[in-house]
């Protein structure tokens, strides 16, 4: 071996003449050492000493390191062996360091029989590995190593290693010895389960690495042997029995992390110059890879490893070096040369098999690893990827405005003010800001945006674009993956380009409709998960072929997935669901009318009770917002009728505007109807499904529009999404059968088609290239931001009054036309976006309403201070001008009703936008005269002239739990707020308990001056109920991330 000094001898070296034979009679086996670590005492280690007592080989002695005291030890050993050396090792050190130890021996064996603590051998072991080694010239040779109790399971028969160090078994887990594996092969690597090495290159090579301790030392050292010119080999014929006992290394809480420490350190050491960058470079972008898909599926520890490893590795940079220079010196090998040995056979699965375990990475792969690597080996389609660039570039400068600037605050979009810290507080204090005072759960919704929130590194602003104008792509995205299995990019672009140039969402954006939005991003997936649970053709085999890389069926993972989602939709938009749940009927409704096979009954079943699921995990809220008040108009989300409404022949082209009227709308049904004229199989069962999507929305608009039914449907651009959706679908089943169909077909009529759905697609696009020219989808410039007051403190009320479509919440119905909500200040804001449940209180202030409203009052403003309502808005345009928007008239005898009101002054802030402020109120939180409040009739308040109250309490912050300010003796404490007692009151630092006040609220009477101290503590029953919904949803992700991480592939 040159400057090493190591010699590779043949038997030859080994005959003492020409004429001796080798043969087991005469011939002088060379010294060996056996090693055994042993941890503590236990009934199979005396017959693991008795094994390698009864090998038939003569010159052998035992090395015994035992980590911790020696005593138990003494007596197994001596028994067997009385001249054997037992030393005290350092359990900490790791077995590769404590297997060193026999190099501080004065001792010079020829061979080192390494073996772990729980191995026993077969009485021609040793000899087999010793005679290998000389026949073959082998530096490092392992025995077949089986089960303890087990024999015939295979526990390792050598291994394999692909280009990142990732050890791959030869054998499966349980595989039987049926003698597959009894001939002797050269490996990569054995295991140090039991390892025979030649003892110079043993000490040539330095041993083991003493850094990496456990895990991975061996495939290191059998690494190293062959760069040395060394050979490793596998002696079937030799047979070593295996515990596989967990000792004092094995139970090492930080395995993994270890394994991937060890496993970078071998590829930083033990490759050459040449290829040592492009695979350190390789590995890094896998170990990323890995870090994030261990963050979809819910295993946060995977990027803390993938940091782990190369912090360690430089920290111990000095020790790398002087190993990588040692081997530098050895080296007689090439990597290249060394390839042959290594799994190199589809290199870019292999290159991915390390994603899946940290060791003994298996030869397949499968689940969602499988679909991924499959597409970027195949590639995508031109088509796809033209589709792809253009269409992000055509919504990227149709959005522009929206994205240099901001979504403006109209309607349900909201402006997300808080950060989610407060958000987080806001929702687990059960204290309502809006509405007139409520203690109870708040919609998961909440939750969901801080949690998001702090995904977004508080970048609110951002989050706000994705939910709001986010939603749309989301949604393309949603029926381009609903369409990969049919396995046809034109299919998938055909779909997803009369999702994206659709006006339904458009105009869902430029009104301030979230549900609609939401709805539109959503409703694709759970169309997808649906499908999957029916087993529909492509996406499972009722009705036809399964089709490429689709994910296996498993119910449990299906109403886990469906549940979570819906859970998550119900919680931002629960009108959206009514959507959800009719496509699940819709579904079937279409398979029947096209006769194609479906999985009825596991599609109900797996719907039922994942909309159950969802259920459990919006509870508390629900319980309180539906369940306790059940009517079809909460479901319906209280809308009032708009008095323009669209006709039949605008939801027909899908156009919710009612200013808008072009006939490129009709190129929509015109290209769905293509695959109801030519489509075959699968592709007319979905494209008949699509229409049913549609004509069930169509039909929605025209009941809507006859008033045949006592509520209000939702507005016209939610009934419309299914059908789009529908649409979609149905479209791209029409370019599947311009595909694959129509040249099944004698030439006819039927050939001009393709010509039809040229035209009619271009009829589609062409609206949508004109929409984006404007820069902002047709959003108003303007918003009531921008000519309402700021100079609302955290201790007002301010009472909106209009059509429910121009709120943020559709509110309360007041009148047939008008709904009233509740917030806490003029400007939009987080918390506006959501009302409480109905209550008796809200009756109370609709009928304060009413009464002037039928002249039955002239102070209003009384009647209204006692919710702490300091300003009334009526509201007849979504945004003031010059911006168009929707709009709705007031009566005028409403109208006129307030403006004869001697306690309210009117302000006119904009055409169709006017303020009426309370002179009569002070706040919400107010001092009034002692006995005027507390203990009083509301009938006898209601009679009077004047207002009791005197002055407002100061908010200390702006969430309205905590106020200050002074009061006298004569004075007492006012809350617009249902009595409560978890309103504490400290006067002078003593505590005044909570007294009822006008039959409803919340009063003090402290009868005594001084400071007081006013604010709202969160009741224990509020924080279990919050506490058991963490806890709920915590299960729900780490179950999914759990199942979603064992998905199988099914698809052909």
């Amino acid at each position: 071996m040159g400057n090493s000094g190591l010699f590779f001898a043949t038997v030859e070296d080994l005959r003492k003449s020409d004429e001796i034979e080798l043969n087991e009679e005469v011939f002088a086996f060379p010294p060996v050492r056996i090693v055994v670590v042993a941890h503590k005492e236990n009934e199979w280690f005396k017959e693991s000493v008795a094994s390698f007592a009864n090998l038939n080989y003569l010159d052998k002695q035992l090395i015994v390191l035992v980590t911790g005291q020696t005593e138990w030890a003494e007596p197994i050993v001596s028994q067997y062996f009385p001249d054997a050396d037992i030393l005290q090792v350092d359990p900490e050190a790791g077995l590769g360091a404590n297997f060193n130890e026999v190099m501080n021996s004065s001792d010079e064996p020829a061979f080192y029989l390494f073996c772990h603590h729980d191995v026993a051998l077969a009485p021609d072991a040793l000899r087999l590995l010793v005679e290998e080694s000389y026949r073959s010239n082998a530096a490092v040779v392992g025995p077949k190593v089986v089960n303890w109790d087990r024999p015939n399971e295979l526990l390792d028969v050598g291994k394999g290693m692909n280009r990142f160090a990732v050890p791959v078994q030869r054998v499966e887990a349980g595989e039987i010895d049926q003698e597959q594996f009894d001939s002797v092969e050269q490996v990569f690597a054995v295991s140090n389960t039991a390892l025979l090495v030649r003892a110079d290159l043993f000490k040539a090579l330095d041993g083991f690495d003493e850094a990496m301790g456990m895990f991975g030392e061996d495939l290191d050292f059998c690494w190293r042997a062959q760069i040395a010119g060394g050979k490793v080999m596998v002696v079937p014929g030799a047979v070593a029995r295996h515990r596989a006992e967990s000792g004092e290394y094995q139970a090492n809480p930080s395995r993994n992390r270890l394994i991937e420490r060890h496993r970078l350190r071998a590829i930083l050491s033990n490759y050459g110059k040449v290829k040592v960058l492009p695979v350190l470079l390789l590995n890094l972008l896998v170990s990323i890879t890995k870090g994030i898909l261990g963050l979809v599926r819910g295993r946060l520890s995977n990027l803390g490893i993938l940091c782990d490893s190369w912090s360690w590795n430089l920290l111990n940079l000095k020790s790398l070096l002087q190993k990588r220079k040692k081997i530098n010196e050895l080296r007689r090998v090439t990597d290249s040369e060394l390839a042959s040995l290594k799994i190199n056979s589809l290199p870019f699965q292999r290159a991915f098999s390390s994603l899946n375990t940290y060791e003994n990475a298996k030869l397949e792969s499968s689940g969602r690893l499988r679909i991924w690597i499959n597409d970027l080996r195949n590639g995508p389609s031109k088509v796809s990827v033209a589709f792809s660039f253009i269409s992000i570039i055509l919504f990227v400068f149709g959005s522009r405005h929206l994205l240099t600037r901001k979504v403006p605050a109209i309607g349900e979009l909201v402006l997300f003010d808080k950060g989610p810290t407060e958000i987080f507080d806001l929702w687990a204090s059960g204290y309502w800001v809006t509405g007139l005072g409520y203690e109870g759960a708040m919609p998961n919704a909440m939750s969901l945006i801080g949690f998001l929130g702090i995904i977004f590194f508080g970048f609110m602003g951002l989050l706000r674009t994705v939910l709001t104008l986010g939603m749309i792509p989301i949604g393309v995205l949603g029926i381009w993956f609903f369409l990969k299995p049919f396995g046809s990019p034109y299919i998938k672009v055909a779909g997803a380009t009369i999702y994206l140039v659709s006006p339904v969402s458009y105009y869902a954006l430029s009104v301030g409709n979230w549900d609609a939005l939401i709805l539109y991003g959503s409703l694709p997936w759970v169309l997808t998960l649906i499908s999957r649970a029916g087993k529909s053709s492509p996406l499972g085999k009722s009705g036809g072929e399964i089709g490429p890389n689709v994910i296996a069926s498993d119910f449990f993972r299906e109403v886990l997935t469906l549940g979570i989602f819906v859970g998550v939709v119900v919680s931002l938009s629960p009108v959206s669901v009514l959507s959800m749940i009719a496509v699940s009927l819709l579904v079937l409704v279409g398979s029947l009318v096209a006769g194609t096979a479906i999985k009825a009954l596991r599609l109900v079943i797996v719907t039922m009770v994942s909309c159950l699921f969802a259920l459990a995990l919006n509870l508390p809220w629900l319980l309180d917002a539906f369940i306790y008040n059940p009517s079809l108009e909460a479901i319906l989300d209280n809308r009032t009728p708009n008095t323009e409404t669209i006709t039949v022949l605008k939801a027909l082209t899908l156009n919710p505007d009612l200013a808008g009227n072009s006939i490129l709308g009709w190129g929509f049904p015109a290209v769905a109807a293509v695959p109801l004229l030519i489509a075959k199989g699968e592709r007319w069962g979905w494209a008949v499904r699509g229409w049913t999507f549609y004509l069930a929305g169509i039909g929605m608009v025209w009941v809507e529009e006859m008033e045949y039914v006592p509520v209000s449907f939702p507005q016209a651009e939610i009934l419309l999404i299914p059908g789009v959706l529908g649409l979609a679908i149905a479209g791209a089943m029409g370019a599947g059968a311009l595909q694959r169909d129509l040249q099944t077909f004698k030439f006819g009529w039927r050939q001009m088609v393709p010509l039809t759905a040229i035209v009619a697609i271009t009829m589609t696009i062409l609206p949508f290239l004109g929409l984006t020219f404007s820069g902002d989808w047709g959003m108003p410039d303007d918003e009531l931001n921008d000519v309402l007051s700021y100079d609302e403190d955290a201790n007002s009320k301010v009472l909106w009054i209009s059509n429910s479509d121009l709120l943020p919440e559709s509110g309360e119905k007041f009148t047939d036309d008008l709904s009233i909500i509740v917030t806490g200040d003029l400007a939009s804001s987080f918390e506006n976006r959501w009302q409480p449940p109905k209550s008796n209180i809200d009756d109370l202030l609709k009928e304060s309403l009413d009464l002037a409203r039928n002249n039955g009052t002239s102070n209003l403003g009384i009647l209204l201070s006692q919710f702490g309502i300091t300003d009334i808005i009526l509201l007849e345009r979504l945004v003031p001008l010059p911006s168009t928007s929707r709009s709705f008239q007031i009566e005028e005898r409403f109208k006129l009703s307030l403006s004869r009101q001697l306690d309210l002054l009117k302000i006119d802030v904009a055409p169709g936008i006017t303020r009426y402020q309370n002179l009569s109120s002070v706040g919400f939180g107010v001092i009034a005269d002692e006995g005027s409040t507390v203990k009083r009739a509301l009938s006898n308040y209601a009679s009077t002239s004047e207002s009791p109250f005197l002055d407002a309490l100061q908010p200390v912050g702006d969430d309205m739990k905590k106020y200050q300010g002074v009061i006298e003796i004569n004075q007492e404490i006012y809350l617009a707020f249902p009595f409560s007692k978890q309103w504490e009151l400290e006067v002078n630092n003593a505590t005044v308990e909570p007294e009822i006040a006008l039959d409803w609220a919340t009063g003090f009477s402290p009868k005594s001056k001084g400071t007081v101290e006013l604010r709202y503590n969160t009741s224990n029953s509020q924080k279990t109920a919050v506490a058991l919904q963490v806890i709920l949803w915590s299960i729900a992700f780490i179950a999914l991330a759990r199942t979603m991480s064992e998905v199988k592939v099914d698809g052909r």
